[in-house]
């Protein structure tokens, strides 16, 4: 056999064996085109870790048709903004954060998309290592491949997590503001949206109907993202920066353009 045909099998062997390599550490996400409900780790007051089955056909399930498109918006803008646009990575963002984590000499910064968190959420525990992070982005293109962006969404806001015990925005729309989902206004949709990033801490100013003056900061960041993709027009920003700090005003220059 020439030399030749040996780096051919040589090459051909090591694409194969990378390709199961990435096919064994790709989560399972095509359970989720099953239907069927999934176990979650999830954590409950006096109970601690808990497994609880999230689906379509659980109870506390919220259809995206029955979900405000302010808290859509909203959920958007807050985690990711380019959601409509990226095909499961959002690389510009990714360019962003390790820009920012450089200078900062720590990492300070993340860049997963709403669809990474889908699957860490369903499939990967909350480790910060190198080999969760490959499986969460080939899982998060994956699942882009598989379904469309409504059907992601409609899963992450079923799974997110709000603090004090609350997931689902079926759930935190009826115990933080006693309403429904689809009935959620543009200030209530903000202020759920800002506790997802860290919701045992942001959730307390939910619960005691008053913004610190970072809540007050972090409402106004995405109060202007959602301007700015045209996601509130002028007239709904000046309002919803007139009301936004439980029926008060916020503080700070307006973020709602001449």
């Amino acid at each position: 056999m020439s030399k030749k045909h040996l780096v051919a099998i040589f090459i051909a062997t090591l694409t194969l064996s990378l390709a199961l390599a990435i096919a064994s550490l790709t989560p399972p996400v095509a359970a989720l085109l099953s239907g069927q409900s999934l176990l979650v780790n999830r954590w409950e007051q006096g109970r601690g870790k808990v497994n609880s089955p999230v689906g379509p056909r659980e109870q506390g399930w919220c259809p995206l048709s029955k979900v405000s498109f302010h808290t859509i918006h909203a959920v958007v803008a807050s985690e990711d903004a380019r959601f409509f646009q990226h095909s499961g990575m959002d690389w510009h963002e990714i360019g962003e954060s390790l820009n920012y984590n450089w200078r900062k000499k720590r990492y300070a910064r993340g860049a997963s998309t709403i669809s990474q968190q889908v699957v860490k959420l369903l499939f990967l525990e909350n480790d910060k290592n190198l080999l969760r992070k490959l499986r969460e982005a080939s899982g998060a293109l994956l699942l882009e491949w598989y379904v469309d962006k409504n059907f992601i969404l409609e899963w992450y806001l079923n799974l997110v997590d709000f603090g004090s015990g609350i997931y689902g925005i079926k759930q935190a729309a009826q115990y933080y503001f006693a309403t429904e989902p689809e009935l959620l206004t543009i200030p209530q949709s903000i202020l759920l949206a800002s506790v997802i990033p860290s919701p045992n801490r942001w959730s307390a100013s939910l619960r005691d109907k008053r913004l610190s003056p970072v809540g007050q900061q972090r409402f106004l960041a995405i109060l202007a993202r959602m301007r700015s993709e045209g996601f509130v027009n002028q007239n709904q920003c000046r309002i919803a920066q007139l009301t936004g700090n439980f029926g008060s005003a916020l503080g700070g220059t307006s973020v709602c353009g001449d």
